[in-house]
């Protein structure tokens, strides 16, 4: 990872000179430092030309134009990415945007902080998180002050634990009518099968680069 950030520094490639296609791993400019990052094409506006990327080993996306984009020399493509995706486990944002971005405003104010990670299951090749911020629990935290719901799971004996905290939290939520609970109960939950658990601690995530549907962590 070292040498490609120097040779990406030291010999930047060509720009302009690649044509880019959806799923395309590739290089792109981040406009903050007008430095070059591996990027995965994630969408092509046709209408306006910009191209939607995501920054594989940062977790960040961008829109940019086609001339900040360049081929990724064969030798860097088969690295793996240093960020990977991760879901807060079975947490539903809000479909009104204004409560979403009143759960996204709570969400960045616990992220201000070192974070703990913990895999709760693995759905689809995503890993399945809880994070806990200063020994906060977020998404017990986001649940218990009305902001968001959980989907309730089938399988008691490999998350009932964690279904019985998101079931207190949300019940704290609807005794004390917060937030979107202010006008009484609106939540309509069925249970669902999920993957296999497979735990682990990291201490890295990355807060600025995560929303209510997905996040990533660093991998080193």
């Amino acid at each position: 990872m070292n040498q490609m950030r120097s040779e990406l520094i030291s010999d930047p490639p060509l720009a302009g000179s690649y044509t880019p296609r959806h799923g395309d791993l590739c290089v792109a400019i981040f406009s903050v430092d007008s430095n070059w990052y591996r990027a995965k094409i994630t969408k092509i506006h046709k209408d306006t030309g910009l191209i939607d990327v995501l920054f594989v080993d940062f977790g960040n996306s961008a829109s940019v134009s086609s001339s900040d984009l360049a081929q990724l020399s064969h030798q860097f493509s088969s690295l793996p990415s240093a960020a990977q995706e991760c879901k807060l486990a079975f947490i539903v944002p809000p479909e009104d945007d204004d409560w979403k971005q009143d759960a996204m405003s709570e969400l960045q104010v616990l992220a201000n902080a070192k974070l703990v990670l913990t895999i709760v299951a693995k759905v689809a090749g995503v890993d399945f998180v809880s994070l806990s911020s200063n020994g906060t629990d977020i998404a017990t935290h986001l649940l218990s002050s009305g902001l968001v719901e959980y989907e309730k799971q089938k399988n008691r004996n490999r998350y009932g634990s964690l279904m019985s905290q998101y079931e207190s939290a949300l019940n704290d939520a609807r005794k004390n009518r917060r937030n979107r609970f202010q006008y009484g109960d609106f939540t309509k939950m069925t249970p669902r099968s999920s993957g296999t658990p497979n735990s682990q601690m990291i201490t890295r995530v990355v807060p600025g680069c995560f929303n209510l549907h997905q996040f990533y962590k660093h991998i080193y």
